[in-house]
């Protein structure tokens, strides 16, 4: 998944974009612990109304489907 890669939600059918190249983030397990995982993200913005948001990337391949490819 690269930058300017639009995806579909298969339940509701919203379109996000890949604003950004994938990086490495550590994600807490129950907020202000001190233990969690790292994982592979991208910062994603929703089509419609412009919110932006950094998602795993492994769980956005189970809730999305490549629409188009980025660059």
């Amino acid at each position: 998944m690269k930058k300017g890669t639009l995806l579909k939600n298969k339940s509701d059918g919203q379109y996000i974009i890949v604003i950004s190249e994938p990086f490495t983030k550590f994600f807490p397990e129950h907020g202000d612990m001190d233990y969690g995982y790292a994982d592979t993200a991208v910062r994603v913005k929703w089509i419609e109304c412009g919110y932006e948001k950094v998602m795993r990337q492994r769980a956005m391949k189970r809730n999305w489907e490549v629409i188009n490819e980025g660059r």
